[in-house]
């Protein structure tokens, strides 16, 4: 990502956080200041006592969640553990394929969930979302040597894309308006073997998880972007409604790293050109 898209990416969300953080640090100190805890009934925890809380994650889409030596990293958690100890929070992470994320929040599973999640009106009616933290967008991918080069190209081709996600939703609408067919898949990986070894003729990401796969594999890459991304989406924190009051810790904790600067430094340690 060049300099200046960088740059406004974090302008970008400065701006849309502003006028939020004010608003959220009060509700947060508001929530403090109560008799009653708000998950459990009881009388509220001293200021410096640390909260707990758990938080779904997928463990395979790099550079957002990764394992690195049987440690789990990456932009989203390294953005989360820093909102953390912000927050005076601290995170038991729990690993899970990404279609099980929903439904662990809507169940009240899990407090939070990050996982490079598009914030969409659908998921916003079962869970709620922090401020956006991320833009993104979908890209089309194909083999190096593939004869798509057009959106038009995909006549009658078979798409992946991975379950629950907006790639699945934008596969099926080409799907049905190319007449082609889908395979649908639970993991990054497998979704891009499945196109190189030949068995799909393209598939559908997130463009940065795409654009960090072709750079890490340089000139052994066996894929490529076809044109310009699919779509403009922003990531968000989930949060479970049953969670009351962690949504504006969080809202508030994201605000002031991206105002002290730790969010830059997070960002352009991944995603730096």
């Amino acid at each position: 990502m060049k300099t200046g898209q960088r740059n406004r990416q974090s302008l970008k969300m400065r701006d849309m956080l502003t006028a939020f953080v004010t608003a959220a640090s009060l509700m947060v100190l508001a929530a403090c200041g109560t008799s009653e805890d708000v998950q459990t009934g009881e009388e509220a925890p001293d200021a410096d006592e640390v909260q707990t809380i758990s938080v779904a994650v997928v463990q395979d889409y790099p550079p957002f969640e990764y394992m690195v030596d049987g440690e789990l990293t990456g932009f989203d958690v390294e953005i989360v553990e820093a909102i953390a100890a912000n927050q005076n929070l601290e995170v038991n992470w729990e690993i899970m394929k990404f279609g099980g994320i929903i439904p662990a929040l809507q169940a009240n599973q899990v407090d939070a969930a990050v996982s490079a999640i598009t914030i969409r009106d659908d998921r916003a009616e079962v869970v709620d979302f922090t401020a956006p933290y991320f833009e993104s967008g979908l890209s089309l991918v194909v083999p190096k040597d593939s004869e798509i080069n057009s959106i038009e190209d995909l006549a009658g081709a078979t798409i992946v894309a991975k379950q629950g996600t907006s790639g699945l939703e934008k596969a099926r609408e080409f799907i049905e308006q190319y007449n082609g067919d889908e395979i649908v898949l639970q993991e990054d990986a497998t979704m891009y073997m499945e196109v190189i070894s030949g068995n799909g003729d393209a598939l559908i990401n997130d463009y940065p998880s795409v654009a960090y796969k072709i750079a890490t594999d340089g000139e052994d890459t066996e894929i490529r972007i076809v044109g310009d991304r699919l779509t403009g989406e922003d990531y968000g924190i989930a949060v479970s409604k049953g969670a009351e009051g962690l949504l504006e810790k969080l809202d508030a904790g994201l605000a002031e790293i991206i105002g002290n600067g730790q969010y830059d430094e997070i960002y352009e340690s991944y995603f730096a050109e």
